[in-house]
């Protein structure tokens, strides 16, 4: 469980006391996401949300600290609670500050001056590293238990039952086909959801989309399933008494669920040689997507491991050739793509360079287009940094490169680890929020976000309609910068 108010006063060495009772100041249940300690007039433009914020009062006699906007703006930045110190710079906490932040709905607890602030932030740090280690283990086994549920007698019906028991309490699911028939669900499906609206506006859409709404249940989310550009069916997925989707685990688990239920309504049909093709399509779709976990667990139920990094793969037409044993291979709609490790000497088609996992999606579109430079050549295989291919003809250019550094520079300046995958992916998937936010294992409300902000440090509003030239840059940019 996420630490808590009342977590924190069950925690008997640390003597926390709760002087607030009455209304919302009295709830113990509100989740602490960190400890944050102030002295400020204002630390709410400094605040994220969930803080139990520990203070001692230094301000308080302050002429010019305001205790109503003290308290109304930690009310706004959504502060857990405060925990007042005492002993040092008061010998109790104030009753006019208890009254005053009972008054606007925030818990008080008094710290003991034997207590120091340090050991409230350990506590509530122990507590999270070890809810974070069991929502990853929770997460992992719920994919472990996907994949193995995509091989089932009915594995749409097992895949959605496991993507319900995955999501948690009050979780529900409904796999409804092309035409909006229910095939499948699970969980407490409120009656009054009506989903024939978002599935008619989906329709109309190219795939992937997706929509959230807010019912009178709780928050619920559409997803339509197909390949290219026909829906062939849709996957609602529910949470009771909630207003906001799941976690970062369950959004994981959601994008692992939606992945092997597309690959089941592509086919339907299931023997020995469909399983296996199923499950080594949603290998690769899963890596594609960035989930590298569930991905090894797939290929495990194959008895075929992935192969240790760093790998490269190819991508060439189907051949008459063995491919040595216990490489991992898709063949496809005449394409093979072999994933093997990076020193292996039997590559034909297109080759990425090496990569780790992390960045498959990048070497599989680099196999692509070293495989255009051996239908065009003749040659094989071809490696992609040696290919020629597009646009890698132009990295060799000095004043290219220079130019690509030039327009990147806002965006690395500001942050080098979110802001410039995010508009890769975006760009990537032709601005799809939804398509980039699968590959990235993010919420679409972040990728936008993310966009806003790459934007404003460019000075340019990348999704207008008249950004086209904006979005051109920066593409050819990111592309000198991967050939580099």
């Amino acid at each position: 469980m996420p630490p808590t108010i009342a977590s924190l006063l069950a925690d008997r060495p640390l003597g926390l006391r709760l002087l607030t009772t009455r209304g919302p100041a009295g709830d113990t249940a509100r989740e602490i996401r960190w400890v944050h300690t102030t002295e400020l007039n204002d630390p709410a433009p400094f605040l994220e949300g969930g803080e139990l914020l520990l203070t001692t009062g230094l301000r308080l006699d302050d002429p010019r600290f305001d205790l109503e906007a003290f308290l109304s703006g930690l009310v706004r930045a959504g502060v857990a609670g405060l925990g007042f110190g005492v002993g040092l710079n008061n010998a109790a906490v104030p009753e006019r500050f208890v009254a005053a932040a009972e008054a606007h709905g925030l818990p008080v607890l008094e710290v003991p001056k034997a207590t120091p602030f340090i050991a409230i932030a350990k506590s509530v740090s122990k507590t999270l590293a070890a809810e974070e280690y069991r929502a990853i283990t929770e997460g992992y086994r719920t994919q472990q238990e996907l994949v193995k549920s995509a091989l089932a007698a009915e594995p749409q019906r097992s895949l959605v039952r496991s993507l319900v028991r995955g999501l948690g309490p009050g979780a529900w699911a409904v796999l409804a086909a092309a035409d909006g028939t229910v095939l499948h669900s699970a969980g407490p499906v409120p009656p009054e959801v009506d989903l024939a609206p978002e599935l008619a506006r989906l329709r109309g859409r190219s795939l992937p989309s997706s929509s959230s709404i807010l019912t009178e249940s709780g928050h619920v989310e559409v997803h339509a399933l197909g390949a290219g550009k026909r829906v062939m069916g849709f996957l609602a997925a529910g949470l009771l008494g909630r207003t906001t989707g799941p976690d970062t685990t369950g959004r994981q688990i959601l994008a692992v669920a939606l992945t092997l239920l597309t690959l089941g309504v592509e086919q339907p049909t299931k023997d020995g040689t469909v399983a296996e093709l199923t499950l080594r399509r949603a290998v690769v779709r899963l890596l594609l997507a960035g989930h590298v976990d569930a991905a090894h667990e797939a290929a495990a139920e194959l008895r075929v491991p992935l192969p240790p990094e760093p790998i490269r793969v190819s991508r060439d037409s189907v051949r008459e050739e063995a491919v040595p044993e216990r490489m991992f291979v898709l063949e496809e709609e005449g394409e093979r793509v072999l994933l093997a490790p990076a020193a292996f000497d039997g590559f034909a088609g297109g080759v990425s360079d090496a990569v780790g996992y992390a960045d498959f999606g990048r070497a599989y579109r680099q196999a692509g287009e070293a495989l255009a430079t051996v239908r065009r050549t003749g040659r094989s295989p071809v490696f992609f940094a040696e290919s020629g291919s597009g646009l890698t003809t132009l990295f060799g250019d000095q004043v290219v490169r220079d130019f690509a550094a030039g327009v990147l520079r806002p965006l690395k300046d500001a942050d080098r680890t979110t802001l410039v995958p995010t508009l890769r992916a975006w760009l990537a998937h032709n601005g799809q929020w939804d398509a980039a936010a699968a590959e990235l294992g993010v919420h679409r409300h972040t990728v936008r976000a993310r966009i806003a902000r790459a934007g404003e440090l460019l000075g340019k509003d990348l999704t207008a309609a008249d950004s086209a030239d904006a979005r051109m840059e920066l593409w050819l940019a990111l592309r000198v910068q991967e050939g580099q």
